[in-house]
């Protein structure tokens, strides 16, 4: 006959000794060990509390329809200043002398979202030579994930040359500039900066100063540029600029803290918990401090 276990149950045995004992002392030392250690590990460690975290999205981008190219030239009581904003077309009309002005917004993959623009700027230079170029592009700029963010920002190039140029091609990438994490809220959307970058004045320094001053841009980055010098009074400018995903910082909730807090916490206590038991075995099954044992034995008709 072919005999196996059905059912197993095991005998309870507690370990009893006095309040003050060395027994009790031992079982709170571990106990209170086994809580307190985990914390100062992970801690001293370093990243416990996580202050800041990231995730990756790509943004919805829009142009907002105007445009600003301030271009110098060899003449300098000729400068180029072509524009759509009011300011400049009622008191420096005279110094719009762009012929052709095409702006345009790409959707590659047709998912609805722009994935670049391109900008062709033809100017009538006449006898004139380009020495310097200013270019301001305002833009919206839009997360909607993780950490929800609307504003107002713009595409900005610069560029002098050391010789008159005629054509300019430039190729970039629009990235996202912080100089700390974003701060999340939990029902709204981030709109701190969410008003237009170009104030009152209308003055270049004055916007290329403002907008250095916020804590939440837009740049452009890995750029190329190709220039190109002839002999005609025509400068022409092409740029396209991409909008890749982007890597966004942002300061993480409550919940989020607490959720990476505790995992650091538990992966060491089961280590520290598990010494700490090894400890209190050993100690009772060798008897090295007072005790007496209580066996709980089952009943025989259970």
């Amino acid at each position: 006959m072919v005999i196996f276990a059905v059912y197993t149950n095991q005998i309870k045995v507690k370990y009893k000794s006095t309040l003050l004992s060395k027994a009790a002392v031992l079982v709170l030392s571990c106990g209170m060990l086994s809580i307190v250690l985990p914390f100062i590990f992970a801690y001293k460690s370093g990243g416990f509390w996580l202050k800041r975290d990231t995730f990756h999205e790509q943004p919805q981008v829009n142009l907002r329809g105007d445009y600003l190219l301030i271009a110098a030239t060899n003449n300098l009581s000729s400068p180029v200043i072509c524009s759509s904003y009011p300011f400049f077309k009622h008191n420096l009309d005279f110094l719009d002398v762009c012929s052709v002005i095409k702006l345009r917004e790409v959707d590659d993959n047709f998912d609805g979202r722009i994935d670049k623009i391109n900008l062709d700027v033809s100017v009538n230079t006449l006898d004139n030579k380009v020495v310097s170029v200013h270019l301001f592009l305002p833009i919206n700029y839009k997360l909607n994930t993780v950490c929800p963010l609307q504003m107002q920002s713009a595409v900005i190039f610069q560029q002098y040359f050391q010789t008159s140029v005629t054509d300019l091609k430039i190729l970039a990438d629009l990235s996202l500039l912080q100089t700390g994490p974003i701060q999340c809220y939990k029902k709204g959307v981030h709109s701190l900066y969410d008003y237009p970058v170009v104030d009152e004045s209308y003055e270049w320094d004055n916007i290329i100063e403002r907008y250095w001053f916020r804590n939440i841009s837009t740049q452009l980055t890995n750029v190329y540029t190709s220039v190109r010098s002839a002999d005609r009074g025509k400068f022409n400018l092409k740029l396209t600029v991409r909008y890749p995903e982007h890597k966004i910082s942002y300061r993480p909730g409550f919940w989020q803290v607490m959720k990476w807090a505790w995992m650091q916490y538990f992966a060491i206590y089961i280590i520290i918990a598990w010494f700490f038991n090894r400890i209190k075995r050993y100690t009772f099954n060798n008897r090295l401090v007072w005790f007496y044992k209580d066996t709980l034995l089952l009943d025989k008709n259970e």
